[in-house]
């Protein structure tokens, strides 16, 4: 990881060094409320000198470039003293969360599966997605179903495929899930099938499918909402492009009726999803070893309760770093 201003992050490995190796002699003097400009200016290192003479990759670059305008959208927050929810639009100061969980775990039973969901219910999350794919479909199916009994009908449940199926295996289980009355069906298919045969998915069931997060740019995302079929947009600013990028792809979800889901980091996601009017839900972990991020890095951030994101009005992303944390993770010192 590396940390830009506070809250820049970047996932994908080689995008720190790419931050101040290649980013950071584009940016030095550069107003860092021109967001809209930097963001260009970065993202022509993609094709105008040519990606692989500068040392990185396009995926680097565009994460790279995250972590930047992530840190730009904090310091124009400041600059103008208030949250950026509010400084993208304000439309709420709460947004709604789910729980993912449901991973596969060796000797893990379907009791132990349906007793961490009703734990789940029990802490206030109305909503939880579980992770499917990895086992055959009747297995998968049974484990939902067991879940669904669990919980009731009253708990939203989606699941998650990772892009485990082909196009056929991915309709048979959609079929074998309708009657769960589930909330959407995420990355059905392979990665190589993830405009064509996603439409013939979402084509064939009821269920709403979601996908984006792994888009890069909203061309990309063009592409997933103009013949991918998806209902639920999963774009992930943190990856690639950061806010600036994001915001037009939630225009463009609108002008199709797609809502927004964004995908993981709920401390950056949670301000987007809180200033759209189309932004449907947030992703959340209560595990500490699948979101060590949320889990140890801030001492100051939003709280979730009763499967609502209460927002703070502090300026900026209104996070404050735990620096002990930093110092054991070996970024301070």
């Amino acid at each position: 990881m590396h940390y830009i201003d506070n809250t820049g992050v970047a996932h994908i490995s080689g995008a720190g060094s790419t931050v101040s190796d290649i980013l950071k002699p584009l940016l030095i003097g550069e107003n860092p409320l021109d967001n809209e400009r930097l963001w260009s200016k970065m993202f022509g290192l993609t094709y105008q000198k040519g990606w692989s003479q500068i040392g990185a990759t396009r995926q680097q670059i565009l994460a790279a470039m995250a972590a930047v305008d992530i840190a730009l959208w904090d310091i124009k927050g400041k600059a103008a003293n208030m949250p950026v929810w509010r400084l993208l639009g304000g439309y709420r100061n709460t947004v709604p969360c789910y729980v993912t969980g449901g991973y596969y775990q060796d000797g893990k039973t379907i009791d132990d599966l349906t007793a961490e969901c009703k734990g789940y219910v029990e802490t206030g999350y109305n909503a939880i997605k579980l992770k499917i794919g990895g086992v055959p479909v009747e297995e998968d199916v049974d484990r939902v179903t067991a879940v669904r009994e669990a919980v009731g009908p009253d708990i939203d449940i989606m699941v998650d495929v990772n892009e485990g199926y082909d196009v056929r295996t991915a309709i048979r289980a959609a079929r074998l899930l309708e009657p769960l009355d589930i909330r959407w069906l995420e990355e059905p298919v392979h990665w190589y099938d993830r405009i064509e045969g996603l439409r013939q998915v979402a084509d064939a069931t009821t269920i709403p499918i979601a996908s984006g997060e792994q888009a890069l740019t909203r061309w990309d995302a063009r592409d997933l909402l103009t013949r991918g079929g998806i209902k639920i947009m999963q774009f992930d600013c943190t990856r690639s492009a950061g806010i600036t990028e994001v915001l037009k792809i939630a225009g463009m979800c609108a002008a199709q009726n797609v809502n927004l889901a964004l995908h993981h980091d709920p401390q950056v996601h949670g301000h987007v999803m809180a200033a759209l009017p189309n932004g449907e839900i947030l992703e959340t972990f209560p595990s500490a070893a699948r979101d060590p991020i949320w889990a140890e890095l801030f001492s100051v951030r939003p709280e979730i309760v009763n499967s609502q994101m209460e927002l703070l009005d502090r300026p900026g992303w209104g996070l404050e770093l735990n620096e002990d944390t930093l110092e054991k993770r070996g970024v301070r010192g």
